[in-house]
């Protein structure tokens, strides 16, 4: 019954009990679910779960329980590692749905980053993609940390862990005083942020991401470091060198002044920017207002 409901709902479904799955279909053809029934050849669900966590491939992947609902109370849900469980009786319509609820749950988890849980590269760009093709005003800020990597060779990875973290925090706070519900906020990865509102709200944002962060940014050195105004380091090539206190460069593209067609436009538009704003001293922003300049 369930093969034909969850055919019908455009699901792709290989069957078995478990033991005598085909093994190297599944490996050629990974799936990307596991619904596996407590009770099935006479195992209980914990049995199953251990025996699905043992498997190199199915391991990895999440699980969804069906359980007669008398049977639910018995389990301890905080030591069984599954994602979520459908009781039966069930609803034919609600399996599906829970089911594409459970993916979905995992492509965010997946998407989003491990040290600030901030939306990751795919939303970023479904966001990107949604606010141009919603043809309304808005702009997209890039944020790059200066001088990170330095911080990083000089104290370590937890204190650099420590600089994205309050960056987060304070990206997600400005843009939420500022921005509201229009606001949105991502991270690229290391130390590249990515942060949206509507252009109105977004140089207002941009200066007090800024002067909140040159405000807190010196209490991450220590005190000789902080008096010398820069640390002693090596660059990429290996020379040694003086490297300032951590600042922000903040590209920022917007809509206002010229149509953006395409998520490539931005990610041009931001390099360029960038890369000037690079190479100017302290934290600075750069927002394009070319008209004519703007690819089409």
């Amino acid at each position: 019954m369930l093969v034909g409901i969850l055919g019908k709902a455009g699901f792709d479904l290989q069957t078995g009990d478990g033991t005598n799955l085909a093994m190297d279909e599944l490996f050629h053809h990974p799936p990307t679910l596991v619904l596996v029934a407590d009770g099935a050849g006479g195992r209980s669900v914990e049995t199953l779960v251990r025996e699905l966590k043992a498997d190199p491939l199915l391991g990895r992947l999440p699980i969804v329980v069906l359980i007669r609902e008398v049977r639910v109370d018995d389990v301890d849900w905080g030591a069984l590692a599954v994602d979520d469980y459908i009781t039966v009786p069930y609803r034919p319509s609600d399996v599906a749905r829970r089911l594409r609820l459970c993916l979905s749950r995992m492509a965010r988890s997946l998407d989003a980053n491990p040290l600030t849980h901030l939306p990751g590269n795919t939303s970023i760009l479904y966001e990107t993609t949604r606010r141009i093709e919603s043809g309304r005003p808005f702009a997209l800020a890039y944020l790059d940390v200066d001088n990170f990597k330095s911080f990083n060779d000089r104290y370590g990875y937890g204190r650099g862990d420590e600089v994205l973290v309050v960056t987060c925090r304070l990206l997600t706070t400005v843009v939420s005083e500022l921005a509201g519900t229009e606001g949105f906020v991502g991270h690229v990865g290391g130390d590249d942020f990515v942060f949206m509102s509507d252009p109105a709200t977004i140089d207002a944002a941009c200066q007090t991401v800024i002067k909140r962060f040159d405000l807190v940014i010196p209490d991450f050195y220590d005190r000789e470091d902080r008096q010398r105004g820069y640390i002693d380091s090596v660059d990429r090539k290996g020379n040694h060198e003086q490297f300032p206190l951590m600042t922000l460069s903040i590209a920022v593209v917007t809509n206002e002044f010229a149509p953006i067609k395409h998520p490539g436009d931005v990610s041009m538009i931001v390099s360029q920017l960038k890369k000037h704003a690079k190479a100017m001293p302290g934290s600075v922003y750069l927002k394009d207002q070319r008209v004519s300049d703007r690819p089409t």
